[in-house]
């Protein structure tokens, strides 16, 4: 959101009647500079407002004219190529006016898509992250219909700037105006104060659009407005995404979220945190009822954090749901590794099966219930019998965290935090080949292991041989940690 005169992305709904009152056009229409309310809230929707009572759903045409879905506001093509190349940057800090077309190249998508009326948002953010990083794109519904782009795409966009209600987005009215060159990781979240980013905070603007984290977030009005809660320094929590997933949440007056993550959108006058799935919104517990992890305090999941974390001692029981399983098999066939959605650090671990007979596969989503160990201080959990891990689903197997070698080799400043974790290493160079363990090391300090491999399969590569990359989870065995690819495009030359 930019002092330009603004258009705004909407809130979902825990309501059938779509709303929006005479007060909010009128507002919208005195906030700019430049423009005219009627003139630039024609980009979302051609609803006519009904009631003062704000819903999740789109904001509506303050003039109840409808829009055109092939002009812009001005009547002109809003899909010429030929816009410049430019930054989430640039937008956001006021560099371009309202209606002006432009093309943003490699950024990556942060949340699913948003439908509404068949047109959808999301959110983009620049891969490096930080204040004015991230912006909502709206999407007419062709170009929905059209797009395969899960969180983690790297696209290029060209749109016209908008700013609806205040809140800043991209428009893209053209099939071939926004197109996946690829797939990367998704930033991860900027960690913020509730208070900096609730409404009037000194960091909203900066953070608008972008993918945000509080912790430890105390509910203090678990229904402030209609599918929102506030937390403890005034931030609100929106179920913009999760009511048509089905899971709005149901916070109660003290509960303290672990996590909320998710992006940072302006809608009717409150800037809110719309966590894009449960899993950005760990297990709430309240002041009286123990924490999260504390299985007898309220029912809750556990999580593979808490586990390295360590908030659990050895032998434990442990139960973690909506895990992803980054791997297959070990050749040994005695365990596998599974992370968290969000990635990050601390995310992964090895589940250890044993003699026991599990299929599974990347991309499988599990429910795991065990005991947490530590087997010669290698974080796992144990499994007692097959029926202990439950398939509820399949998704994306989260992107790799990009490493350097010192960072997660043995004495590491990061090894402890990537243990488990799916990591990727760039332009490795082997400086010492095949040894008896049947590793090799990369960059003087990092050993890669064939835990997943037969001795017939390994590569044996020459000193000085250079890696693109190496990717696979960081196991720790015999002292040392060591990246582990499962197949043989985990190492790319």
């Amino acid at each position: 959101m930019t002092a330009l005169p603004i258009l705004a992305l909407a809130l979902a709904a825990c309501t059938e009647t779509p709303a929006t009152s005479d007060t909010e056009a009128t507002s919208a229409g005195t906030t700019g500079t430049t423009g005219t309310a009627s003139a630039t809230a024609t980009d979302a929707t051609s609803d006519t407002p009904t009631t003062d009572t704000p819903t999740t759903d789109t904001p509506t045409n303050p003039s109840g004219s409808t829009s055109d879905a092939t002009t812009s506001p001005t009547g002109q093509s809003t899909t010429d190529s030929g816009g410049a190349d430019v930054t989430i940057y640039d937008v956001q800090m006021g560099k371009f006016a309202v209606d002006d077309v432009v093309t943003i190249k490699g950024v990556i998508v942060t949340s699913p898509v948003k439908l509404k009326d068949l047109k959808g948002t999301m959110f983009v953010e620049e891969p490096e992250g930080g204040e004015y990083s991230g912006i909502a794109v709206y999407m007419y519904d062709e170009v929905t219909a059209a797009l395969d782009a899960p969180p983690g795409s790297i696209v290029d966009i060209t749109a016209s700037y908008s700013e609806f209600f205040d809140n800043s987005q991209l428009v893209v009215k053209a099939v071939g105006d926004i197109t996946v060159v690829g797939q990367g990781q998704v930033p991860a979240p900027a960690l913020v104060q509730s208070a900096d980013i609730a409404t009037g905070g000194p960091k909203a603007e900066n953070y608008e659009g972008v993918l945000v984290e509080i912790d430890d977030a105390v509910v203090t009005d678990p229904a402030i407005d209609i599918g929102q809660f506030e937390v403890e320094g005034g931030a609100r929590v929106s179920d913009y995404f999760l009511f048509d997933l089905g899971q709005a949440p149901k916070p109660k007056q003290g509960d303290v979220y672990p996590t909320v993550i998710g992006p940072l959108l302006y809608s009717f006058d409150q800037f809110q945190i719309a966590p894009r799935s449960l899993a950005d919104l760990g297990d709430p517990g309240d002041t009286t009822g123990g924490t999260t992890g504390d299985t007898t305090g309220g029912g809750m999941s556990d999580t593979i954090y808490d586990i390295q974390m360590g908030k659990f001692q050895l032998m434990d029981p442990v139960t973690v749901e909506g895990v992803i399983a980054t791997s297959g098999l070990t050749f040994k066939q005695d365990g596998f590794f599974v992370q968290d959605p969000k990635g990050g650090e601390y995310s992964g671990i090895f589940v250890y099966i044993g003699g026991n007979k599990v299929a599974v596969a990347p991309g499988d989503v599990l429910t795991i219930a065990g005991t947490y160990d530590e087997f010669f201080t290698y974080s796992e959990i144990k499994i007692a019998k097959p029926a202990d891990i439950i398939k509820t689903g399949t998704a994306p197997v989260p992107a790799p965290a990009v490493v350097t070698s010192a960072e997660v080799a043995t004495g590491g400043a990061k090894a402890e935090n990537y243990e488990g974790v799916l990591v990727q290493v760039k332009n490795a160079k082997v400086s010492a080949a095949i040894d008896m363990n049947n590793e090799f090391i990369v960059d003087t300090k990092l050993r890669v292991d064939d835990l997943f491999f037969a001795k017939a399969d390994w590569v044996a590569p020459k000193i000085g041989d250079t890696y693109t990359s190496i990717t696979g989870p960081l196991a720790y065995t015999f002292d040392n940690f060591k990246v582990a690819p499962r197949t043989l495009a985990d190492l790319v030359k």
